[in-house]
């Protein structure tokens, strides 16, 4: 769809080949949630970009997780869970009702092993039913940025930043 636009950005720099896989597999998952279109697309690689920075790869959030110890709204009702289920992959997924969640529909035990969200193709599709799930490609195809930041983060963390690159790559298009 957008390949060749999106990779000029990153054309002959150390992380090109992991932006093209990154690319590929969020493209791919979002096909398979039938919400692919260029501007959902834009939307989660401009959110992955500020979740899990240059490298497009799915990372564990830098944060202990102890922050989210006790988070019943996120599912963390025993001992433990904010730690164990901290952020990862390329949208963050936090909190052992979101791992719960997603695990039982992906069909992999993300309860019992967390770091499965790490895994590049397991990441893509987690963010794709997120965004379906909540509603996020519908606020992407609307080009409500804002409410798209808020969806994925709660808040507005780095949306300076977030739709700077939003916006480098709707030129693209």
């Amino acid at each position: 769809m957008l390949l060749s636009h999106f990779l000029s950005f990153y054309k002959g720099q150390p992380n090109e080949q992991s932006v093209r896989d990154c690319y590929l597999a969020v493209e791919h998952a979002l096909w398979e949630e039938k919400i692919l279109t260029p501007l959902t697309l834009i939307g989660a690689l401009a959110t992955v970009r500020i979740e899990v920075g240059k490298n497009y790869k799915p990372i564990r959030e830098f944060a202990s997780g102890e922050a989210y110890e006790g988070r019943r709204d996120l599912g963390n009702t025993e001992k433990g869970d904010g730690i164990r289920y901290a952020g990862r992959g390329l949208i963050q997924i936090t909190g052992r009702a979101n791992y719960a969640l997603y695990g039982k529909r992906l069909g992999i035990d993300l309860l019992g092993n967390p770091d499965l969200a790490l895994d590049l193709k397991v990441s893509a599709k987690i963010l794709a039913m997120y965004f379906k799930d909540r509603g996020v490609d519908k606020w992407c195809n609307s080009k409500d940025w804002e409410v798209v930041r808020r969806k994925v983060n709660g808040g507005l963390n780095g949306y300076t930043e977030f739709l700077d690159i939003v916006n480098q790559f709707i030129t693209k298009l």
